[in-house]
């Protein structure tokens, strides 16, 4: 049994603290009605205080918090040498922070399409679309966000990094829209944004784009608004309304060939598909961190190449539906 510290009770956060049950986990959380949802061992604090970053005797750091804070908590964790499994999306790289050992971006995108891309070999160009979004549109935003609502403004205003004919390019976030039809979906728009991260450095490629999808009307309504003011009950996420969460990865090789890969997940047992699939990543990358495959530093999830199968035998143990081309010798567990 493993001493686990989960920092953040959301949605994703209490997922990833009920399916460990079989170590022994606290989590931590300033908001006495986040933990209340959660069936084990918590504590309401403030995650920089030294009285949590300061805890003794712990085998894994879950790093589940929003934007800054989350970047706040790292180093003073890897500098006493700890163990950090790492969620947070934040536009600070962690992987100038020296000491302990951890693995970032441990999601679905980033997270499993890292892990999908750098398996690809002899790549030429690479178009990453995701979304977390309702299962069917409405006359409003047609979303709700799953994780912090100050994220996905962040998600929408940052200048998207990519990947053109070789050369690094920041293009306004949203830029290139386009509509795209999935079979089983109906037709959604995707508008860039900068969620290549680590793989611009880690991943040799001609071209490399990665999109957010949406509902179509949704982009239409961001630019159309006059504030921020509203957004974050406009955005709440209702637990009790239908949603999916869509994965898909097309690449061409440099042979003229190309690959493909797709997830898409709904939602079972009451969990929402955000969560379930981001959060049995995360569990996942746990798994690593307790085999021993976390080397010294910080890295991106396709720094540690084992857990591509950790990551897929988790999500299609759960019933997560993965349709993938084979990488050479790794087929599909």
């Amino acid at each position: 049994m493993a001493r686990m510290v989960i920092l953040g009770a959301g949605l994703v956060g209490a997922f990833v603290a009920q399916h460990l049950n079989e170590h022994d986990v606290l989590v931590i959380d300033s908001s006495a009605d986040a933990l209340a949802r959660i069936d084990c061992t918590t504590m309401q604090a403030d995650a920089l205080s030294e009285e949590v970053l300061g805890m003794q005797g712990i085998d894994v750091w879950i790093n589940m918090l929003p934007g800054g804070i989350a970047h706040a908590v790292r180093k003073p964790l890897l500098s006493r040498g700890q163990t950090v499994v790492d969620l947070a999306f934040t536009l600070e790289d962690p992987r100038s922070i020296r000491g302990g050992k951890m693995v970032y971006d441990v999601g679905i995108a980033p997270g499993l399409s890292n892990l999908w891309s750098a398996a690809i070999e002899k790549l030429d160009s690479l178009e990453i679309m995701v979304g977390g979004i309702p299962t069917e549109p409405d006359e409003g935003w047609s979303y709700m966000a799953p994780f912090s609502p100050a994220d996905v403004i962040e998600e929408y205003t940052r200048p998207a990094r990519i990947k053109l004919n070789g050369e690094l390019v920041e293009l306004p976030a949203l830029e290139r829209r386009q509509l795209v039809d999935y079979p089983s979906i109906g037709t959604l728009e995707a508008g860039l944004t900068d969620g290549l991260r680590s793989l611009l450095d880690t991943v040799s490629a001609n071209t490399m784009l990665e999109y957010t999808l949406r509902w179509p009307g949704h982009y239409d309504k961001w630019f159309q608004r006059t504030s921020y003011d509203g957004l974050l009950e406009e955005w709440k996420f209702d637990e009790q309304r239908p949603e999916m969460t869509v994965l898909s990865i097309d690449a061409k090789l440099t042979d003229g060939s190309d690959w493909h890969g797709m997830l898409i997940d709904r939602g079972k047992d009451g969990w929402s598909s955000m969560a379930r699939t981001t959060g049995l990543v995360t569990l996942a990358a746990v798994d690593a961190a307790l085999l021993g495959l976390v080397p010294d530093g910080v890295h991106p999830p396709e720094g540690i190449p084992e857990l591509l199968e950790l990551a897929e035998a988790r999500l299609l143990q759960a019933g997560v539906h993965i349709e993938r081309d084979s990488f050479k010798e790794r087929p599909i567990v």
